[in-house]
C-alpha cells in the first residue's frame, strides 16, 4: 500500500481519479431520474435516460481511448 502512489504512476493515479468522479457524477444522476421520475413528464424522463446513455457512452469510449492513447505512449517508450 505504500506504493500505491509513486511518482512513476501519478498521472495513472489522476486519471482513475478523474474517471472515479464522472462515474459517480453518472450514478448520481440516475439516482436523480429514478427518485424524481414520478413527478417528470414522461418525455423529461426520457430525455434524461438519453442523456444518461449518451454520457455513458462517451465514458466507455473516452477511458478506452485515454488508456489506448497511455499504452501505446508506453510501449513507444520502451521501444526507445
Amino acid at each position: 500500500m505504500k506504493n500505491f502512489i509513486t511518482k512513476e504512476n501519478l498521472w495513472y493515479r489522476i486519471q482513475q481519479l478523474i474517471i472515479l468522479v464522472l462515474h459517480l457524477v453518472l450514478l448520481k444522476w440516475m439516482f436523480y431520474t429514478l427518485t424524481n421520475s414520478g413527478s417528470f413528464s414522461i418525455a423529461e424522463v426520457f430525455y434524461h435516460f438519453i442523456g444518461m446513455s449518451i454520457m455513458g457512452a462517451l465514458l466507455i469510449r473516452g477511458c478506452a481511448y485515454w488508456a489506448r492513447y497511455h499504452y501505446l505512449k508506453e510501449l513507444n517508450q520502451k521501444k526507445s
